[in-house]
């Protein structure tokens, strides 16, 4: 984690602040709640460590879908055809 990553909450995330479906004990509460895709993790942490070690509630969360970070990434599109390795091409030949 960087202490410029931003995290904020999934659609799971913003429906159990107002549902309350998961059951989430009131400290993971309490963090979901302060997350808000604004704040930057270094501020957010020192926010969380009110509550906990902030990278162990942030894994939590992370892992019941309720947080995302900027800094996750979709996988890499694959392009099988365009990963034909037949004949080098040299800049000359561009």
């Amino acid at each position: 984690m960087f202490d410029v990553e931003i995290f904020s909450k999934t659609a799971r995330g913003r429906a159990e602040v107002s549902d309350r479906t998961l059951g989430l004990t009131p400290r993971l509460r309490s963090a979901l709640i302060l997350v808000d895709g604004k704040t930057p993790l270094g501020q957010l942490s020192t926010a969380l460590s009110m509550l906990g070690d902030p990278k162990e509630i942030l894994r939590q969360l992370r892992k019941l879908g309720l947080v995302e970070s900027d800094y996750d990434l979709p996988p890499m599109p694959e392009f099988p055809q365009m990963m034909s390795v037949d004949e080098p091409t040299t800049m000359m030949e561009l």
